[in-house]
């Protein structure tokens, strides 16, 4: 072989090393940077502890209208002991897309569309997981709570969001009124089976974070 065509071979074979070395240091950057730019938009509707306390801050007067709206409900719905809002498409199985509430009246599920605009407002938050109200129910120790749940940045079985105590009292996950709380830091801590923590925010709205299956107090 010429050495004019040694000197060819040599630099197509260089030539494929250097593209080989740059793809092999190249490419897992590429996809690295990738993934944390997909990590940062599938995180873009995900709260932390003080992103929800400031979303109260910076809607505290739509959710006091959210909770007059909710009081003055017709019959139909109040007698929903645990009444359950979402937003809904057509293509769930409903002809409207908007707001619907839905609960259990004596042994019969019943699910109702509601022409509401603060609700669906709120709803069409992609923050906010779902809106659920329990009521008073003397026979369980339960008062009124309107509880917003989030969708918040944590481990598996952790929730967290707010929610509206009419008597301005620490409330239990469940609605269920809260005997001696135990202070903790700026709020007040429940540990268990599964751990939960409330804090007051402003008057009447309270952060919750409940952890499932922990009897330790998680990452906050």
């Amino acid at each position: 072989m010429s050495i004019k065509k040694c000197i060819i071979a040599i630099a197509v074979i260089v030539g494929i090393l250097i593209r080989t070395a740059v793809a092999i240091v190249v490419v897992p950057i590429v996809i690295t940077i990738g993934l944390l730019m997909l990590r940062g938009c599938s995180s873009g509707n995900t709260l932390n502890e003080d992103q929800i306390k400031q979303f109260v801050h910076d809607n505290e007067e739509l959710l006091n209208r959210a909770v007059e709206e909710i009081f003055g409900l017709d019959e139909h719905v109040s007698r929903i002991a645990h009444t359950g809002f979402s937003r809904l498409g057509p293509e769930e199985g409903f002809g409207f897309e908007g707001l619907y509430t839905g609960g259990v009246i004596g042994s019969e599920y019943v699910r109702k569309p509601l022409d509401n605009p603060i609700l669906y407002e709120l709803l069409q938050d992609g923050r906010i997981r779902s809106i659920s109200i329990r009521r008073n129910d003397p026979a369980h120790r339960t008062t009124y709570q309107i509880q917003f749940a989030f969708n918040v940045r944590s481990a598996r079985y952790r929730y967290g969001g707010i929610y509206f105590s009419i008597n301005d009292v620490p409330i239990l996950f469940y609605g269920t009124r809260w005997m001696n709380p135990r202070v903790y830091g700026d709020g007040w801590v429940r540990y268990g089976d599964d751990f939960y923590y409330t804090e007051r925010i402003v008057p009447h709205w309270f952060y919750y974070e409940m952890l499932f299956n922990s009897n330790r107090t998680p990452q906050r």
